[in-house]
């Protein structure tokens, strides 16, 4: 079952990457959204329609993924599985990658409609999943091979004139249904149990809608607006209707789910957060971090695919976001956003650390001194108390002033004999206040840096001539300086990198900033493997054909924590 599970591993990641990439930023009415309930926990949507053979061969899938030989494992996976679920759920796997080696044949091999659309969301504790059909009876023919595969059949069912399929999986004491459907050129398939809520089954299968549901309470066109989501793509996960599973046994369907599920085990651990005040206080929580939501947006080029995504944590707490805010530092102008060349890797982190000691103050008086009822949670704040960080942060101090610290790789080569690099372009940069009275400090715990002065602005320092063990790496760092940053490169690109970052003035731009380039990192790893005799894996060799850049920011903004990426994938 353990390789079944990886199949059913890479379905998951496969269908994740379609509600992460495959969306346009315009917004669209979907009708399929009346039959979304108002409470579902996980929400996630394709609103517009997106060309999913264009983009599955902009990113390059193709055989040379998806090939005869991987296919053929799965074949022999397939004889080699004892149960009739672990069969099917490598046959689903099978057709699946099959298809995805094919992005041309992709509608005609699944019926999944080229221009698709899709949601994913909850009816109680039965996840649904909703995709648009373009070709019905290709749907149906997929859904027989994979009996035919699996030598499981499915039950024949019917609900309110609603023909469905039924397929029973099982994997030692776990019992699950999939049920599969098709109605007004949409399918539909769920998970679910005969132990849940009959009454779900109807919501969940599309036959019946919820009388609240996100077409018509308006509440996917509020958090759009208010978190500026792009609602042609567009999720979320509720802290609210996720607490009514704690707080209560009918609070939302989820809520009704679980204890039909779990209530004997549940009723006496959850007991204590059932009561009225526990209620009160939970829900004023989560009414304060109401989740996390997501949005896309998707371009699809000749040369390059591009996909900008944002992920919001939002809280109301205003004295929170007022300590995150002062929390952060400076990250350098343009630092790990995909613009021209890439470097092979930037890392960068901003810190104010002069405002350390103020700002966790604030946090760790917000969680302390908030007045609660529940005894729950009254516990876990003395509990809480008893653990002050700020004794911690008082050695902090000997940093104050520090606003940043960032690492920019350009190129990299190692010697595989001494286990040093060989050659390097890179950039590491200490941004403060007042670089030269840092400098001094530093130098006052470290014997080897007495002799070395700050480089005027504009000059370098060879460090290899004022400190003798550098001369033994391959490398020769430089050190260069301005009011507020401190410098060390090597290479002729990093140099250009210092001498326009010298000039920048500090500011509070962000907390985290990181990029990646795919094929630089892999060949750099491959040249490593290579120096050393170990073989190639074929996985990495593949992986140095990606052409794929990584970037993402995270900052405090006035409605929480933001983080922003963009995926580019040359064609």
């Amino acid at each position: 079952m353990r390789k079944s599970l990886i199949a059913a591993t890479l379905i998951a990641a496969g269908v994740f990457a379609w509600y992460k990439f495959g969306a346009n930023q315009s917004a669209g009415q979907l009708g399929a959204l009346e039959y979304v309930p108002a409470d579902t926990a996980v929400f996630s949507a394709q609103l517009e329609p997106v060309d999913l053979p264009s983009y599955l061969s902009s990113i390059g899938m193709g055989p040379q993924y998806y090939n005869a030989a991987a296919l053929a494992q799965f074949d022999e996976e397939l004889q080699a599985a004892q149960s009739s679920s672990e069969k099917f759920v490598l046959a689903l796997g099978k057709q699946y990658l099959s298809a995805l080696a094919t992005p041309a044949e992709i509608s005609s091999k699944t019926g999944i409609k080229a221009q698709m659309r899709s949601l994913l969301y909850m009816v109680g504790l039965a996840p649904v999943l909703k995709v648009e059909l373009g070709d019905e009876k290709a749907f149906w023919t997929m859904f027989d091979a994979i009996e035919q595969q699996s030598g499981l059949s499915h039950s024949p069912q019917t609900l309110v004139e609603q023909k469905y399929r039924q397929y029973k999986l099982s994997h030692e004491e776990l019992a699950l249904d999939l049920l599969v459907s098709v109605k007004d050129g949409w399918a539909t398939l769920t998970l679910t149990s005969d132990k849940l809520d009959p009454s779900h089954l109807a919501i969940a299968l599309g036959t019946q809608k919820p009388e609240q549901n996100l077409q018509n309470n308006g509440y996917l066109q509020q958090v759009s607006k208010k978190y500026e989501l792009d609602q042609g793509s567009v999720g979320y996960v509720s802290s609210l209707e996720l607490s009514k599973v704690l707080t209560s046994k009918d609070g939302n369907r989820l809520a009704k789910d679980v204890e039909l599920l779990f209530g004997t085990e549940l009723g006496v651990a959850l007991a204590p957060w059932r009561e009225a005040s526990c209620q009160t206080d939970v829900a004023a929580i989560a009414t304060s971090w109401p989740g996390l939501f997501a949005s896309n947006r998707f371009e699809i080029g000749t040369g390059a695919t591009k996909v900008h995504s944002k992920m919001l944590i939002p809280t109301e707490n205003s004295k929170t976001v007022e300590a995150l805010q002062q929390l952060q530092g400076f990250i350098p102008a343009g630092f790990a956003e995909l613009k021209g060349p890439s470097a092979m890797l930037s890392l960068g982190l901003g810190l104010d650390v002069g405002q350390l000691s103020a700002a966790v103050g604030k946090l760790w008086d917000n969680l302390t001194t908030t007045q609660y009822q529940c005894a729950p949670l009254v516990e876990w704040q003395t509990a809480l108390k008893q653990n002050n960080p700020m004794p911690m942060l008082m050695m902090a101090g000997m940093a104050a002033g520090v606003q940043g610290v960032s690492l920019q790789v350009n190129q990299l080569e190692f010697d595989a004999v001494q286990q040093v690099p060989k050659t390097a372009d890179a950039l590491f940069v200490l941004s403060a206040s007042n670089v030269k009275q840092l400098f001094d400090s530093v130098k006052a715990l470290q014997p080897a840096l007495a002799t070395v002065e700050l480089p005027a602005p504009g000059e370098t320092l060879p460090l290899a001539d004022k400190i003798p063990q550098l001369a033994m790496l391959g490398i020769k760092p430089s050190l260069m300086a301005s009011e507020h940053h401190l410098m060390i490169f090597s290479g002729d690109k990093a140099q250009q990198q210092a001498k326009a970052l010298s000039a920048e003035q500090l500011n509070k731009s962000g907390l985290l900033a990181f990029s990646l380039d795919y094929q630089q990192f892999f060949s750099v790893l491959k040249g490593t493997l290579e120096s050393t005799g170990e073989p190639v894996p074929a996985e990495l060799a593949q992986l140095m054909q990606t052409n794929m850049q990584v970037g993402m920011q995270m900052k405090a903004v006035p409605q929480g924590i933001l983080l922003q990426s963009t995926m580019q994938m040359a064609k």
